[in-house]
C-alpha cells in the first residue's frame, strides 16, 4: 500500500470532520449548508460510482505520485460531472470535489484494512514451486 496516499486519505477524512464539527458547534450557516450539500451530492449514484472507481484505481495500481493523481483525478472528474449535469453554481462543484475526495479516501482506507488479509490468502499462489533435480 502506498503510505502517502493512505496518510492523505486520513487527512481528508479528519480535516472534513474537524471543519464540519467546528462549524456545527459554532453554528455557522455556510458550514451547515455545505454539509447538507455534501450529504445530498455524496449520496448521488453518479458521484458514488465515480469516486469509488477513482479510489479503486489508485489502490489497484499504486503510482509514485498517487496523492497528486488523486487530487487531479478528483478535479477532472468534478469538471466532467459539471459538464454532464450542467451545474451553474461554483459551490456545487466544490461540494462535488470534496465528495469525490471523501469517497476515494474511504475506499483507500477500507482497502488498507484488508490488504494484510489478502496478502496472507495469496501468499501460497505467489511462490513458484520448483523442485531440484536429484544428483
Amino acid at each position: 500500500m502506498n503510505k502517502p496516499l493512505l496518510y492523505f486519505s486520513y487527512l481528508i477524512i479528519v480535516s472534513n470532520i474537524i471543519i464540519l464539527s467546528a462549524g456545527y458547534v459554532a453554528n455557522i450557516a455556510f458550514i451547515s449548508s455545505f454539509l447538507g450539500g455534501l450529504v445530498a451530492i455524496g449520496t448521488d449514484p453518479i458521484i458514488l460510482i465515480i469516486g469509488a472507481l477513482l479510489g479503486a484505481g489508485l489502490v489497484a495500481k499504486p503510482y509514485k505520485f498517487s496523492v497528486i493523481y488523486l487530487w487531479i483525478g478528483a478535479m477532472f472528474l468534478t469538471m466532467l460531472v459539471h459538464v454532464i449535469l450542467g451545474t451553474t453554481k461554483v459551490i456545487v462543484d466544490l461540494v462535488k470535489f470534496d465528495a469525490l475526495l471523501i469517497i476515494s479516501a474511504l475506499i483507500v482506507i477500507a482497502t488498507s484494512f484488508f490488504r494484510p488479509l489478502i496478502a496472507d490468502m495469496t501468499e501460497d499462489f505467489e511462490k513458484p514451486t520448483t523442485k531440484k533435480a536429484p544428483k
